[in-house]
């Protein structure tokens, strides 16, 4: 469809007419999911028509995000841009397949979910000051899982780790669900894990929580202190989220998706049920959206540079 006929078709009140496909470049079940899920079906219930979600994974997100940038601008294939999509693996992968800030046009900031450092082995670390002593007491001997090279895992870790001077081993997985059974199993020490799939298990007292990456408290972890509290000043990282177009979608189009999106998570049931599970609504317009994700690939970028990242 060209961008005169896409014009036509919203100024006419037909867009959109049919199901959009959301391209999630990841597989289905883990925190890209969690997320969008309510946020897409709220947006579809006020544009009354479906929001099909697509698992695309592969390559650290890169192959699912490439095919969204390759498709048909008419505002019918959409992508769920994340921080390691988005801001990382631009800098981690020489020819990721697409420019963040040329193939895309933003539409609008979906969500940010803190991050929550756990451990199984509750009997060596039951603060963070344990993990910080035995770090530095035997350097390189301890370790933290990941989703895979370049995960909000990683590079979270590898900042914490900077900011702390302490030697810590990477262990990539192809995913965050065996990342998260073998750390339940004891294989491996540590994961700075999105608190939405962390609250489970820490509820259920199979993880213990030492550091939460918020200004405050997390409501669902009243126990668990913050970064700032253990010693770590300014530590607020987060995943998140964020709905993006191919970059030719023309303007009406991307406004009124925008709309329907700020219009979701302004709803208070739905914001609601964010919250409890550690999610925290982000709506950011496209223009401001845009910034902070321009932001956000400067401060990734650093940290891929300093730390050596490397794609699997």
């Amino acid at each position: 469809m060209t961008l005169a006929a896409s014009a036509t078709v919203v100024a006419q009140g037909k867009y959109p007419d049919k199901p959009i496909r959301v391209i999630v470049p990841f597989p289905p079940g883990g925190i890209n999911d969690v997320v969008a899920r309510p946020i897409l079906q709220k947006m579809g219930e006020l544009l009354q028509i479906a929001m099909v979600i697509e698992n695309r994974a592969g390559a650290g997100g890169t192959i699912g995000a490439t095919a969204a940038a390759r498709a048909e601008a008419d505002g019918y294939t959409l992508l769920l841009g994340a921080a390691s999509t988005m801001a990382v693996a631009p800098a981690m992968y020489a020819s990721p397949g697409y420019a963040p800030d040329k193939d895309f046009v933003a539409i609008g900031g979906m969500a940010s979910v803190p991050s929550v450092l756990v451990t199984a082995k509750a009997d060596k670390f039951k603060r963070f000051a344990d993990v910080v002593a035995a770090a530095k007491a035997a350097p390189g001997t301890l370790n933290f899982g990941s989703a895979g090279a370049g995960a909000s895992q990683h590079v979270q870790m590898e900042l914490l780790k900077s900011r702390l001077g302490l030697n810590m081993v990477h262990v990539p997985y192809k995913g965050g669900a065996p990342a998260m059974t073998d750390l339940l199993g004891g294989q491996i020490d540590f994961m700075l894990e999105a608190l939405p799939t962390a609250i489970p298990n820490l509820q259920a007292k199979k993880l213990v929580g030492l550091a939460v990456s918020k200004p405050e408290r997390a409501s669902a972890l009243p126990d668990v202190p913050t970064f700032q509290e253990v010693g770590v000043p300014d530590f607020l990282v987060s995943t998140w989220f964020g709905l993006f177009a191919p970059a030719a979608t023309v303007p009406a189009i991307v406004q009124q998706l925008g709309a329907a999106l700020s219009r979701a998570l302004q709803d208070p049931v739905l914001a609601k049920s964010l919250r409890e599970r550690g999610i925290d609504p982000m709506a950011m317009e496209s223009a401001e959206f845009t910034r902070f994700a321009a932001r956000e690939r400067e401060r990734w970028k650093a940290v891929v540079m300093q730390s050596g990242i490397k794609a699997d």
